[in-house]
């Protein structure tokens, strides 16, 4: 085991160490060199940062924005899910096809009638 003298010293290095890094990087000179220069590459813009609104009519117009953007890529999406059930084999079975063949592609096209309504209230908002 060592002497008192080593545990003198480690107590020295585990006090000073921090102290001296605070004083080396909290100096306004090293601040002023090495931040200051680089600071716009990883501090935003501040035009770009968002500004939550502070009125009630604000908040209502913000509201009223994200419910338009909400229902527009609602519709979007039913609109493209109706053009693939559109282009699915079961909208063009023709009468001359087994009965056995039309119920299980009627039954195909349900399920998927099912499952978009199903989609449909999984993804409604409260």
């Amino acid at each position: 085991m060592a002497g008192p003298n080593l545990e003198l010293f480690k107590f020295g290095v585990y006090l000073f160490f921090p102290l001296a890094v605070m004083v080396h990087f909290g100096d306004v000179s090293w601040y002023d060199e090495h931040v200051r220069p680089i600071r716009d590459q990883f501090w935003p813009k501040e035009e770009s940062l968002y500004r939550p609104p502070r009125t009630s009519e604000d908040l209502q117009s913000a509201l009223d924005d994200m419910k338009a953007k909400r229902l527009a890529k609602r519709e979007a999406r039913l609109k493209e899910q109706g053009e693939e059930l559109s282009s699915t084999p079961a909208a063009s079975v023709t009468a001359a096809s087994a009965p056995a063949t039309r119920a299980a592609a009627g039954e195909q096209q349900q399920s998927k009638i099912a499952s978009m309504i199903e989609d449909k209230r999984s993804q409604r908002l409260v």
